[in-house]
């Protein structure tokens, strides 16, 4: 990558293009999931992205283009389902690079933000979540240090667990 990557907080206007690069960043594994419960996760990643005001949006942008964006939680509880789930720890979620930027480091470099973030803040761990379709990010996250951390596991539908993740820091 020649040119320089500036990774920092998203604007309001630039949410809506980070929603669809999401969306487009995560349309290959939209056949592995039927229909109405890929549709409804559109539909929510779209609204987290546009509307929370809760999160920390961080872009990465290779001159005026955005070609990364990945969004920080802070702790939270909230019921999946019937089960309550609780994180006492920020949780990096919706890590996108573009298909045109991929295995240029972009993505390891937004993680690194939201650690670097994380341990700002005073925590000594992190989250993601990931699941059995993301199996290159997955393996990303363990050569990094995450390791299972299944209090935070769900099924939005029957039998597709959502694995848990988090990495603690020395």
């Amino acid at each position: 990558m020649q040119e320089e990557l500036l990774i920092r907080e998203a604007t309001l206007a630039e949410r809506p293009a980070i929603a669809d690069l999401t969306r487009d960043s995560y349309s290959e594994y939209a056949s592995s999931r039927p229909d109405k419960s890929w549709l409804d996760y559109e539909e929510r990643t779209r609204k987290t992205i546009l509307e929370d005001n809760n999160i920390l949006r961080l872009t990465a942008l290779l001159k005026d283009r955005i070609v990364g964006s990945v969004v920080l939680c802070p702790p939270y509880e909230m019921r999946r389902g019937n089960v309550l789930v609780k994180n006492i720890y920020p949780e990096m979620r919706l890590l996108a690079v573009s298909k045109d930027f991929r295995n240029l480091g972009i993505g390891a470099k937004l993680i690194d933000e939201c650690e670097k973030i994380a341990l700002s803040k005073g925590f000594k761990t992190i989250t993601l979540h990931t699941t059995i379709l993301m199996q290159t990010a997955k393996l990303m996250y363990e050569r990094r240090g995450y390791s299972r951390y299944q209090e935070i596991d769900f099924q939005p539908t029957p039998g597709f667990i959502v694995w848990g993740y988090k990495k603690q820091f020395n």
